[in-house]
């Protein structure tokens, strides 16, 4: 015990030498000795303790500063992350994805469900709780973070498609078509235009009549554009250059006949409309090409015209059809074999009637109605 350790140091201090014998002085002696090597032992580890704790003592401080630096350190993160609202961070997440759709909807796709898991802080606020999303560059531990889950999917809607039929527009005038695409729950598309006798007229469409499609399905329109050009002259020519000639400005080539001329044969030498006329394109131009001089025992051209004036000249009922012009021999003679013998009989009839009969063109044979009448009202 110290106590007695502190008494066993004062008896050999207080100790009288001279009455001891050589064997209690060689104990005494011993006794001194492990005295004295007990205050040096002592006084070494004392020493080292007292290293040990100023070693301590540094790291203590070290570690204080290092704390104290890490505390100012994540004091300064706080102050410099930002704070989300709940309700500003639903919104950015929502124009991110419709940023995403739009783009996906150019490439034909569409956003179905979207599962998110959003990692962050959730910190109290002035306003309420507030979110803060760790920096991508920062080391953080998941664990320590909230776990926010969005679950996003379209909207819901009838999945049901119907289909309408598409209306019949062609024949029609533009507005009349429009109208009608629109009455049948379907918007009008592109309106392309191609060369015809009227100004307007629908001529094709897209989608096809009575096909199905979508409501709200364009459908596209190709509509007649009236375009009117000279006839060039083709009297004098050869069939093939005059055939070449009235392509080349967009004209047709009607009824060809053949008559006997004097000039050889195939040589243009009559056409209607005549040249100059201003008619739309794609107008059929009749021919008379010639078939040659006449054999021997042939009536000539002259002959033939005179055999015309006199069977004008005989008929009742006025003026000859060969009269009317553009009707020639071959014209006539398909007339009367349809009962049509006098100009009288060819006004009874319609012209498309007519048409059908001469094979010639509507447009012609509405010419010589017009002939005719001025033919009949003169006489």
């Amino acid at each position: 015990m110290p106590g007695d350790d502190f008494q066993f140091t004062t008896a050999l201090a207080t100790l009288d030498a001279s009455k001891l014998d050589r064997a209690e002085k060689r104990e005494v002696e011993g006794l001194y000795r492990a005295k004295e090597y007990l205050t040096t032992a002592l006084r070494e580890q004392l020493i080292e303790v007292e290293s040990e704790r100023d070693l301590l003592r540094t790291k203590v401080d070290r570690l204080q500063a290092e704390r104290d630096a890490i505390r100012d350190r994540l004091d300064g993160l706080e102050a410099d992350r930002g704070t989300v609202a709940p309700d500003r961070l639903v919104a950015s997440l929502g124009d991110a994805l419709a940023t995403a759709r739009d783009d996906l909807s150019e490439a034909d796709y569409a956003i179905g469900r979207i599962e998110v898991d959003l990692k962050a802080n959730v910190v109290g606020g002035a306003d309420g709780p507030q979110f803060q999303l760790p920096d991508l560059a920062e080391s953080v531990n998941r664990e320590a973070l909230s776990t926010l889950r969005f679950d996003l999917r379209p909207a819901t809607r009838d999945e049901t498609v119907t289909y309408d039929p598409i209306p019949d527009v062609r024949d029609r005038s533009l507005d009349e078509a429009r109208e009608a695409i629109r009455r049948a729950g379907f918007a009008v598309g592109e309106v392309a235009t191609e060369p015809g006798d009227a100004d307007d007229v629908v001529l094709d469409q897209f989608p096809s009549p009575r096909s199905v499609a979508e409501p709200g399905t364009a459908v596209d329109l190709t509509v007649s554009e009236r375009r009117e050009i000279d006839v060039p002259a083709v009297i004098g020519h050869d069939l093939t250059d005059a055939t070449a000639a009235l392509s080349a400005a967009d004209l047709a080539v009607g009824e060809i006949d053949a008559e006997t001329r004097d000039e050889p044969p195939d040589v243009v030498v009559g056409q209607t409309p005549p040249a100059g006329d201003a008619v739309p394109v794609g107008t059929a131009v009749d021919l008379t090409v010639s078939a040659g001089p006449p054999d021997e025992g042939t009536e000539s051209a002259d002959e033939q015209d005179g055999n015309v004036n006199e069977r004008a000249s005989e008929s009742d009922a006025g003026p000859a059809l060969e009269a009317v012009d553009g009707i020639g021999p071959t014209y006539a003679d398909r007339l009367r074999e349809a009962g049509i013998t006098d100009l009288s009989a060819l006004l009874d009839r319609e012209p498309a009637a007519v048409a059908d009969i001469t094979r010639a063109s509507t447009s012609r044979v509405e010419d010589w109605f017009g002939h005719a009448k001025r033919l009949l009202e003169g006489e």
